[in-house]
């Protein structure tokens, strides 16, 4: 009776330990691109999940236009060594896994996506700016080369679906004919296990249907950007790089024609290493950095020449085909509309323009301290000079006074003066 007591208890509880389990789901908030910033971030926490053991699932919320094929490759590594199960989701609706997002969610340990979003289009591009020539001999080695890249990234992708038992023809036609999936699509064609409105219902599922635990609550652990994580985020996009590089050139020269202003140098300096940890993710073009100096240049020697603001219109134009060549890609979210840049080009062309005649304008101004700020000035003669010396009333006080040339400088008589020398006015008549 005793021994049918305690079994019939320990069912009890086995029972509820089921039914009654709080799991706990740690969420890795991906909506960027795919590069080495991003990338960083993801394999950062899934590490961290892993090494506290705090959580039963790992769901990315992903959203991204696609990136870099590099990043995407640690990034799926990281995700199949993972020990805690993870769980890609495209979320909310409206957004999309595309290009190397699609690598990712196809990666997970499951895969699912919120009604209205959609994956695919994972056909790869080239980062080189201007690789291909009317050439017949350099179009061939670009086709070939291309070639090469989407049987690799094929391969990819068909490693990554038979690993994880997805449809491996609907896949590789994501990556060689750049189809791109609906949701409901994605669950028809064996892409991805679930469509669900919310990541509760979403990780609710995954327990009861995948892993066999009835889950009554679900505590969500929410991972997103540090500060430090934003910063290098938004140093990563094409737009602000661009600016980085035309802030920090303008910056310097005015540095150069203003020595000592100090700040101008300062920020272009801190400006351009900013641009250059940008170029680690971005496709810089050497010969769009030239233009955009020399378009700078130009600006600055027609305070120099007398040009009729031929030597101005040049370094606009320069500026604007060095901008429109400085960051080329066909990566979704590496690349610049024509018109922005040929605005901002010109907006900051022309502002530079504005500060160089602002410098140069002070510079020619008289100067109004010291013995240079008496020159020009006009003083009154308080005695018939002899021999051209005598004495002048200028500024509240009474100067000796020697004329440069012959003159005939009589009582009251105004003069110029046009120098100073050991305390005595240098002056000639009015």
């Amino acid at each position: 009776m005793k021994k049918s007591i305690l079994f019939g208890f320990l069912i009890f509880i086995s029972f509820f330990s089921v039914l009654g389990k709080d799991v706990k789901c740690g969420i890795i908030k991906f909506n960027d691109t795919v590069q080495p910033v991003s990338a960083e971030f993801v394999i950062s926490e899934i590490r961290e999940f892993n090494r506290n053991k705090s959580v039963n699932l790992i769901l990315i919320e992903l959203n991204t236009p696609g990136g870099l094929l590099k990043s995407t490759r640690e990034i799926v590594s990281e995700i199949f060594e993972s020990k805690i199960p993870v769980c890609v989701y495209v979320y909310p609706s409206g957004s999309q896994a595309a290009s190397a997002g699609f690598f990712i969610l196809m990666s997970g340990d499951f895969a699912a996506m919120s009604p209205g979003t959609n994956a695919g289009a994972a056909h790869p591009v080239s980062l080189m700016p201007g690789i291909s020539t009317d050439e017949k001999k350099n179009e061939k080695k670009d086709n070939v080369l291309a070639e090469k890249i989407v049987e690799d990234t094929a391969a990819f992708i068909r490693s990554i679906a038979e690993k994880r038992g997805r449809n491996v023809e609907f896949c590789e036609k994501a990556v060689k004919e750049s189809k791109s999936y609906t949701a409901k699509e994605c669950l028809k064609y064996g892409l991805i296990d679930f469509i669900e409105e919310n990541p509760e219902t979403l990780v609710k599922k995954i327990f009861s249907e995948k892993l066999g635990i009835q889950a009554d609550k679900v505590v969500f652990i929410e991972k997103d950007y540090s500060l430090r994580e934003r910063i290098l985020s938004i140093l990563a996009s094409p737009e602000i790089a661009y600016l980085l590089f035309l802030a920090g050139i303008i910056g310097i020269f005015i540095e150069i024609k203003s020595p000592g202003a100090v700040f101008p140098g300062l920020f272009g300096a801190i400006c351009l290493i900013l641009f250059f940890f940008s170029t680690r993710v971005i496709p810089v073009s050497i010969a769009g950095m030239l233009f955009i100096i020399l378009g700078v240049l130009l600006i600055i020697m027609e305070f120099k020449i007398v040009s009729y603001g031929f030597l101005t219109l040049g370094g606009l134009f320069s500026m604007v085909v060095g901008s429109l060549m400085l960051i080329k890609s066909d990566l979704p979210g590496f690349s610049l509309s024509p018109s922005s840049i040929i605005f901002t080009a010109l907006a900051f062309g022309i502002l530079f323009a504005f500060f160089v005649y602002l410098i140069v304008k002070a510079q020619k101004q008289q100067v109004f301290t010291g013995k240079e700020s008496f020159i020009g000035k006009k003083a009154e003669a308080v005695v018939d000079f002899e021999n051209g010396k005598g004495k002048v009333f200028f500024n509240g006080e009474y100067w000796d006074a020697e004329c440069e040339e012959n003159c005939n400088v009589k009582k009251g008589d105004k003069v110029l003066i046009t120098g100073i020398e050991e305390m005595i006015l240098k002056i000639r008549g009015v």
